[in-house]
């Protein structure tokens, strides 16, 4: 057991309290210089007393009601020292308290023996708490997620929310901010740390883990097709699938697909990743072209016959009929390719 132990002082009628033996409470009293105090005749201390701040003020002790305003405002500045700590209680000597207050009420002006000092059994001073649960630390860390992700929220789905014990916080408005690890990684295995705030000051950190899968709305081949075929939007069909493992595989959208040519086969119902589409190929080894040279202020054109393949803005080697002179060209349509200097 705990206890509040006070001596006193005769000199200046100043008072340390001391907690457990080890944390020195706040000496002297604060006395009025403007005015001389009203009469008091009665302070009861109470035996019960649950403190929401870290420090300890002598109103906190005593019941309120039978106290003058002016008192009541001098004792509430009155600092004795620290609290508790949270969800835990110390022990004030009622004898000691009571020598406590008669200084007190000297150091103000007063007679201590004209005021009748209520005095409890015991002291038991309490520093209040209150719990965080876990569906509150849930929702931070969901909130956080579908705010700072990339994703539609629609899109995410979060489970397996895990962290080690309940955090006991001292009573008080409450804040907290969520940093994120350093990989700040928003789907698969997401670790932050919630910082959390009582009176703006942090009181407590919390490690919080958690399962971040993104699901959307895939395109997938509606027939199986081989490679170099060109895709058309009736090739298309939707499915959701988890993409969480590699967010940026699979193409969502039609105008990635459509009027692209599959580098490999792709069997129905089958995704199609990005990486197996290139763009469509218009010219084949062989097909014959028009060739257009741009000179300053003059535009000649020949015909001319394709070497190797090309899709539209790659370059591609075209041989002149005329010349038959091989020449590097970059591919404008299925027809026309543009001579490169």
């Amino acid at each position: 057991m705990r206890y509040l132990t006070l001596r006193t002082t005769v000199i200046l009628a100043c008072c340390l309290l001391v907690l457990g033996g080890e944390i020195s409470w706040n000496d002297g009293f604060h006395g009025t210089e403007c005015a001389a105090m009203s009469a008091i005749s009665e302070i009861r201390v109470l035996g019960k007393i649950s403190v929401s701040r870290k420090q300890v003020f002598l109103l906190d002790l005593c019941d309120s009601s039978t106290i003058p305003e002016d008192w009541r405002k001098v004792m509430a500045k009155q600092d004795i020292g620290e609290a508790p700590a949270v969800s835990s209680e110390k022990f004030v000597e009622p004898a000691t308290m009571k020598v406590y207050l008669e200084r007190f009420i000297e150091s103000q002006g007063a007679n201590p023996t004209q005021v009748r000092i209520t005095m409890p059994d015991k002291i038991v001073v309490a520093r209040q708490a209150v719990q965080i649960s876990q569906e509150q630390i849930e929702s931070i860390f969901q909130k956080y997620i579908r705010d700072n992700s990339p994703w539609n929220p629609q899109d995410i789905v979060i489970q397996k929310v895990s962290f080690t014990g309940l955090p006991i916080l001292p009573e008080g408005p409450m804040t907290y901010e969520v940093v994120p690890s350093q990989r700040g990684r928003f789907v698969g295995n997401v670790n932050v740390t919630v910082n959390f705030f009582v009176n703006a000051e942090k009181v407590r950190s919390l490690g919080v883990s958690g399962k971040v899968d993104v699901f959307q709305n895939v395109i997938h081949a509606s027939r199986a097709l081989k490679q170099n075929d060109l895709i058309t939007a009736a090739d298309l069909e939707y499915q959701r699938i988890n993409v969480s493992e590699s967010t940026e595989r699979y193409a969502t959208q039609p105008d990635q697909v459509v009027n692209k040519r599959l580098l490999r086969n792709v069997g129905i119902h089958q995704a199609f990743e990005l990486k197996n589409l290139d763009k469509p190929l218009l010219l084949k080894r062989g097909d014959a072209v028009t060739i257009i040279y741009n000179t300053p202020g003059l535009q000649l054109t020949a015909k001319g016959q394709v070497r190797e393949e090309g899709s539209m803005g790659d370059t591609v080697r075209v041989s002149n009929v005329s010349s038959d002179r091989t020449i590097h060209c970059r591919v404008v349509d299925s027809q026309t390719v543009q001579a490169v200097r």
